[in-house]
C-alpha cells in the first residue's frame, strides 16, 4: 500500500486566447452596453465554431480548457501568457485586472485574494465547459460530415491526467467539477461507445479506479488531525470519494465489471476504513459509496459484509444527520435487495429503525420510514416468519410514531396557511397547481391500454396532494397502508384505534387531519374489521367535509376518505349513505380552495366507480353543480372536473345520455371547448376536455346527434391547426411529442364519435360543409403521419369506420391497407397492435370480396409471419426479444380474417408459421375475434392440408392444435397462464353454444388429424396429453386420446 500520493503529470499552462474567451463568456451581463453583448455573443460564437470546425479544433480547445482547470493561480503563468490574455480581450480588460492585475501591480493580500477568487471562477467556467463539450460532442459545422466531433488520442490522455490531478485540488468547487465530468464522461462512455468509449470507459480508462484507490489509502494513512485537513492527501481522499460516489451513483455495475480487479476488489477495505476516520466528510462519502454497493454485491462486499454491518452499526448514533441517514439508506437497501444478509440481525435492526423513525432530523426519520414500507412490498420469498414476527411486535410502538408522522410539520402548515389565505383572495393560478397534462392515445385490439392498470395515475398522490415531493407525512401514510395489508386488523387496530380515537376528538384541527389520513390508508386492510365503527366515523366525516370552520386540508383529507369507503356506502342496507354523501361532495364542490375542489372533484369520480348505475338517482343535481364547478375552476381542477365527467361517462352507462340530461352538461363543455380555443386551440386543458367528450360520445350513441357535427368540425379544426403547426418543423424529429397531444386527443374524439353514432357518422360526415369533403384525404394523411401516436389513433379510427361507416374508406381503401401493412413494426407496439386490428377489421368488412386486400396481401403476410414466429427484428436487424403484449394474439386474429377472405392468401405458406399461429390462436380472449381467428384457421389448413407436415414433428404440431382448441374452454383471465396451464386446469368451460357451426368445423378436423396422422405419431401425442385434456377432448369432440 502507497503511503505518498503520485500524482498525474502536470499539464503545461493554458493560452492566453482561451483565458480571454473565458474572460468574456464568464459575466454577459456585467456592462449593459451594446458592445458587451456584441463580444459575448461573440465568444459564444468562437467557442461553438472551435468545438465543431474539426477533430483538431475541438481536441485544442477541450485540451486548453482543461488546462485553465488545472491552473491553481495566475502566478504560474509566463509574461507572455500573461500578455496574450489582456491583448486578446480587445479593450474590455476588466476581467484581467481583477484576476491578475495583484500580479503586476504588487498588490496587497485583498486584492490577491480577490484576484485568486476571480481565478477560481474561470477555472470552474472551464471546467464545467470542458465537460459539457466532452459529454455531448458536437456534430461537425460541415455538412457533408455526419460523425460527431472526436478527442485526439494525446488530447484524450491529457485530459484524464488532468482531471484525476484535480481531483486532489484544495478547493471543494474544482474537486467538484473533476469529479462530475469524470462521471459523466464513463456514463457517457457508454452510449456514446466509438466517439467516448475508447478513451472514457471504465474499461479503457485504466488509471482511474487504481488512482482513486490510491487516493483513499493514502488518505486513510495520513494521520486524520485538524491540521492534515489542509494536507494535498486529505483532498485527494475527500476529491477520491466523491468522484468515486458520483460514478457508483451512475453506472455501479460498469464500475463493478469493467475496472482492474485488483483495485475493485481492494475499494471495498479501503472505504470500510473509511467508516472510522474522525472526519465527517470521510465517514459520509465511504458509507455513501459502499451503500451504492448493495445493488450490484460484488464478492469484495459479499467478502466484508460483516465489516460493513458492524460500521453501519457503529455509525448508526452518529452525531451527523447525513451520517444517520446513510445508515437507514444503507439498512433499507440490503433489505430490498438482499435480505438474507440482515436476517441474522433483524430484530436488533427493527429496534433501531423503531427509533431512527422518530429521529429529530426529518431526513433521517423519512429515510427510517421506508424501511417499514419496504418490509410491506417485500416478495414472500423474500421475508421469514421471524422476520414477520419482530415487525408484529414493533407494531404497538410503530403505529403511533407513523401517525405522529403524519401531522404536517410546523413550517409545512404555515406555508399552507399562505396558501389557504391566498385561494381565499382569489389569487391567480401558482405553478404547483399548474400539474402537466398527458394523453395516451387509444389502443384496439388483444392489448387494450384503456384495461391497464398502468396507465392509472395519481391515486396515491390523493392521499397527499399538496406537491409532488415524497415526504415523511406521504411515507407514515403509505407505510401504515402497506402494513396494515400484510398484518391485516388483528395486528394493526389494538395499538392505532385508541390512539385514533384520542386524535379525532383532538381541538387541533391538523392533528384531526392526520388521523382521518390514517383512517383512510387503512381502509383496504382493515375493511371488515373497520365496518362496525363506520355508521359513526361516516357522519363524522361528511361534518369535517361540509363545516365552514374546517381548514381546507381538513376538508380535502374528509372527501378523500369518503372515497376509501365509498364501496361500504353502497353495499350498505341504508341508501341514504350514498344520498347524503354525494349531496356533501357535491355542496363541497364550488368550494373557494383549489385543493378542496381537487379533492371533492376526485372523491366523486370514486364514489361513482363504485356507485356504478345507481348514481342515476343523483345525475342531475350532480351535473348541475359540475357545470356550476366550470365556470369557477382552473388549473388542476378543471383537469379534474373533467376527469370525473369521463368516469360518470364510463361507470354510469347509458343513462347519462337519456332525456334531457346531454341538454344540462354537454353545450356548456362545448362553450368552453371554443371559449379557450379561439384564445389558444392548443391549450392543454383541452385535452381532459376532449379526453371526456370522447366517452360521453360513445356512451350516449345517437343522443348525442344534436351536437355530433359542432364536435366533429371542432376536433377536425384541431387536427388541422396541429398539423399546420407541425407542418413548419424541418425535421419531425424536433417536434415535441406533447405538440402532438391535441391532434390526437382530436383524433380519438372522432373515434368516440364513429362508435357512438354507428353508420350514421357517415351521415354526419357528409353533414359537414366544412370538412365533410376533406375528411378522407385527412385520413390518409394521419395514417401516414411520422408521429407514432398520431398512427396509433388514426389506425382506431381506421378500424371502427371500416365497422361502421365503410363508405367513407372504399375510395382510398388501397392506399390505406397499404399503410397500415407498412406500419406492422413491433419496435412500435401500440401502433403495431392498432394496425393489426384495423387490416382484420378490414378484412371482415371485404368479406369474400378479395379485391381490396389483393395488392398488399402478399406483403400483410410477410409482415404476420414474424409476429407469430418471434423473429422480428428492429430497425437495425436485431432481434426483438422481449414479446410485446398482444401482438401475437392480434396477428393470429388477423391472419385468420385474412384466411376467411381467401384461404390461398395464407395457405401456401402455412408451414411457415402454423406453430406460431396456434400458439396465438390459444391466448384471444375477445369470443368474436378468437372465432373469426379459428375460422381462418379452419379454411386454411383445409386448403393446405399437408403443411402439417413441413411444419415440425408431426406430434409436436398436433398437440399444438389440441392445446389452440382446447383454449376455447378456458377462462379469458387464465389464457395468459400458456399451455402449462392445461396440465392442472379443472375448470374447462362448454363451448359457446352460439359458435356451434365452428364446434362441428373443429370436431371434423380433429377427428380428420387423427385420422391422417397414423397411429404411431398419435400414440406420441396422446402421452403428452395430461389425463383432463384427454378427458375434455373425448367428451366435447367425440375424439378418443
Amino acid at each position: 500500500m502507497a503511503s505518498a500520493l503520485q500524482l498525474p503529470p502536470q499539464s503545461p499552462s493554458p493560452s492566453g486566447q482561451v483565458l480571454a474567451l473565458l474572460s468574456t463568456l464568464s459575466n454577459p451581463s456585467s456592462s449593459s452596453s451594446q458592445d458587451a453583448h456584441a463580444r459575448h455573443a461573440l465568444a459564444l460564437k468562437a467557442r461553438d465554431d472551435a468545438l465543431s470546425l474539426s477533430n483538431d479544433s475541438y481536441s485544442n480547445l477541450c485540451t486548453e480548457f482543461c488546462r485553465v482547470l488545472c491552473c491553481q493561480s495566475p502566478e504560474s503563468l509566463s509574461m507572455e501568457v500573461l500578455k496574450d490574455f489582456h491583448d486578446s480581450l480587445a479593450g474590455d480588460s476588466d476581467m484581467f485586472h481583477k484576476c491578475c492585475g495583484w500580479i503586476q501591480n504588487n498588490g496587497g493580500s485583498n486584492a490577491q485574494r480577490e484576484g485568486i477568487m476571480m481565478w477560481n471562477t474561470l477555472r470552474q467556467m472551464a471546467g464545467l465547459l470542458l465537460k459539457n463539450a466532452l459529454v455531448s460532442p458536437p456534430p461537425p459545422s460541415a455538412l457533408a460530415q455526419t460523425k460527431r466531433m472526436k478527442l485526439s488520442p494525446e488530447a484524450a490522455t491529457e485530459i484524464k491526467h488532468a482531471l484525476l490531478r484535480c481531483l486532489t485540488d484544495a478547493l471543494s468547487p474544482i474537486r467538484g467539477v473533476a469529479s462530475t465530468a469524470i462521471a459523466r464522461c464513463c456514463t457517457a462512455a457508454v452510449y456514446l461507445e466509438k466517439s467516448m468509449g475508447i478513451f472514457f470507459s471504465v474499461k479503457n480508462w485504466v488509471e482511474l479506479v487504481p488512482f482513486i484507490l490510491h487516493c483513499v489509502q493514502v488518505g486513510n494513512n495520513t494521520q486524520q488531525t485538524i491540521h492534515s485537513r489542509d494536507s494535498i492527501e486529505h483532498h485527494a481522499g475527500i476529491g477520491a470519494l466523491v468522484a468515486l460516489r458520483k460514478l457508483l451513483e451512475d453506472i455501479p455495475n460498469r464500475v463493478a465489471a469493467e475496472a482492474p480487479s485488483t483495485s475493485f476488489h481492494e475499494l471495498v477495505p479501503a472505504l470500510l476504513t473509511c467508516l472510522q476516520s474522525p472526519l465527517q466528510t470521510r465517514r459520509k462519502e465511504a458509507l455513501a459509496c459502499l451503500n451504492v454497493f448493495i445493488f450490484p454485491m460484488p464478492g469484495a462486499l459479499v467478502a466484508n459484509m460483516d465489516r460493513y454491518l458492524g460500521g453501519l452499526s457503529a455509525l448508526a448514533s452518529d452525531e451527523s444527520a447525513e451520517i444517520r441517514q446513510l445508515v437507514c439508506q444503507g439498512i433499507v437497501s440490503l433489505l430490498s435487495q438482499r435480505a438474507e444478509y440482515i436476517k441474522p440481525h433483524f430484530a436488533s435492526i427493527v429496534t433501531f429503525m423503531l427509533t431512527a423513525t422518530s429521529d429529530g432530523d426529518p431526513n433521517v426519520a423519512l429515510e427510517a420510514c421506508d424501511f417499514w414500507l419496504t418490509f410491506a412490498s417485500l416478495d414472500e420469498d423474500s421475508y421469514d416468519d421471524e422476520m414477520m414476527g419482530c415487525v408484529a411486535q414493533s407494531l404497538p410502538q410503530l403505529l403511533p410514531v407513523l401517525l405522529n408522522g403524519m401531522v404536517y410539520p410546523p413550517y409545512k402548515i404555515e406555508e399552507l396557511l399562505e396558501d389557504n389565505a391566498i385561494d381565499e383572495r382569489g389569487g391567480d393560478d401558482r405553478q404547483q397547481d399548474l400539474a402537466p397534462v398527458f394523453h395516451s392515445a387509444k389502443t384496439k385490439g388483444q392489448y387494450d391500454s384503456e384495461d391497464d392498470d398502468s396507465e392509472d395515475e395519481g391515486s396515491d398522490d390523493d392521499m397527499d396532494n399538496d406537491d409532488g415531493e415524497w415526504s415523511l407525512r406521504k411515507c407514515s401514510a403509505a407505510s401504515l397502508d402497506s402494513l396494515a395489508g400484510i398484518f391485516g386488523a388483528s395486528y394493526v387496530l389494538p395499538p392505532l384505534l385508541p390512539a385514533l380515537q384520542e386524535g379525532l376528538q383532538n381541538t387541533d384541527q391538523w392533528i384531526r387531519e392526520a388521523c382521518i389520513l390514517a383512517l383512510g390508508a387503512i381502509s383496504e386492510g382493515c375493511m371488515t374489521e373497520i365496518t362496525p365503527h363506520l355508521p359513526q366515523l361516516h357522519p363524522f366525516l361528511l361534518t369535517q367535509l361540509t363545516s365552514q370552520d374546517s381548514l381546507p386540508q381538513l376538508r380535502c383529507i374528509s372527501a378523500w376518505a369518503l372515497g376509501r369507503y365509498a364501496s361500504w356506502t353502497v353495499t350498505a342496507d341504508d341508501p341514504s349513505l350514498v344520498a347524503c354523501s354525494i349531496e356533501a361532495l357535491v355542496g363541497r364542490l364550488l368550494d373557494r380552495n383549489r385543493k378542496v375542489q381537487v379533492a371533492t372533484c376526485s372523491a366523486l369520480g370514486v364514489y361513482v366507480e363504485a356507485a356504478g348505475d345507481l348514481m342515476t338517482l343523483y345525475l342531475e343535481p350532480v351535473y348541475r353543480a359540475l357545470m356550476e364547478a366550470l365556470q369557477l375552476y382552473r388549473a388542476r381542477s378543471i383537469l379534474c372536473l373533467f376527469d370525473t365527467l369521463g368516469v360518470m361517462a364510463d361507470n354510469v352507462g347509458t343513462a347519462i345520455g337519456e332525456g334531457s340530461l346531454p341538454g344540462i352538461y354537454v353545450p356548456p363543455i362545448l362553450k368552453y371547448w371554443n371559449d379557450i380555443g379561439r384564445e389558444n386551440p392548443m391549450d392543454r386543458t383541452l385535452l381532459p376536455l376532449m379526453e371526456c367528450l370522447g366517452s360521453i360520445t360513445v356512451v350516449c350513441g345517437m343522443n348525442y346527434q344534436p351536437w355530433a357535427v359542432e364536435t366533429f368540425e371542432m376536433a377536425m379544426s384541431t387536427i388541422e391547426g396541429c398539423m399546420m403547426i407541425i407542418s413548419h418543423y424541418n425535421n419531425i424529429s424536433d417536434v415535441d411529442d406533447e405538440l402532438a397531444d391535441p391532434m390526437i386527443c382530436a383524433i380519438d374524439l372522432i373515434d368516440g364519435l364513429i362508435e357512438g353514432l354507428g353508420s350514421n357518422f357517415a351521415t354526419l360526415v357528409a353533414g359537414s360543409a366544412r370538412f365533410g369533403p376533406t375528411f378522407p384525404n385527412l385520413l390518409g394523411q394521419i395514417v401516414s403521419h411520422d408521429i407514432p401516436g398520431v398512427r396509433i389513433s388514426a389506425f382506431a379510427v381506421l378500424g371502427d369506420l371500416a365497422r361502421q361507416a365503410p363508405t367513407l374508406i372504399e375510395a382510398g381503401l388501397p392506399t390505406l391497407i397499404s399503410e397500415a401493412v407498412s406500419s406492422i413494426d413491433p419496435t412500435h407496439p401500440a401502433v403495431c397492435n392498432n394496425s393489426l386490428w384495423a387490416l382484420g377489421e378490414i378484412c371482415v368488412r371485404c368479406g369474400e370480396n378479395a379485391g381490396p386486400l389483393n395488392p398488399n396481401a402478399a406483403d400483410l403476410l410477410q409482415n404476420l409471419i414474424p409476429l407469430l414466429m418471434g423473429n422480428s427484428v428492429d430497425i437495425d436487424g436485431n432481434p426483438i426479444d422481449t414479446p410485446v403484449p398482444g401482438i401475437v394474439e392480434n396477428a393470429a386474429i388477423t391472419m385468420g380474417r385474412l384466411a376467411r377472405v381467401n384461404p390461398s392468401f395464407v395457405a401456401p405458406e402455412l408451414s411457415r408459421f402454423l406453430l406460431g399461429w396456434c400458439d396465438g390462436l390459444s391466448k384471444i380472449s375477445n369470443p368474436i375475434e378468437r372465432r373469426d381467428a379459428f375460422n381462418g384457421f379452419v379454411l386454411a389448413l383445409r386448403a393446405n392440408p399437408h403443411s402439417i407436415q413441413g411444419a415440425g414433428p408431426l406430434s409436436q404440431i398436433i398437440g399444438s392444435i389440441l392445446f389452440a382448441v382446447v383454449s376455447w374452454h378456458v377462462a379469458p383471465d387464465d389464457l395468459l397462464k400458456g399451455a402449462s396451464l392445461f396440465m392442472v386446469y379443472q375448470d374447462f368451460q362448454p363451448f359457446p353454444s352460439e359458435f356451434g357451426e365452428l364446434k362441428a368445423s373443429l370436431t371434423q378436423l380433429l377427428s380428420d388429424l387423427k385420422a391422417s396422422a397414423g397411429q404411431e405419431s398419435w400414440n406420441e401425442v396422446e402421452s403428452q396429453m395430461p389425463v383432463n385434456v384427454k378427458r375434455l377432448i373425448k367428451e366435447v369432440y367425440n375424439i378418443d386420446i
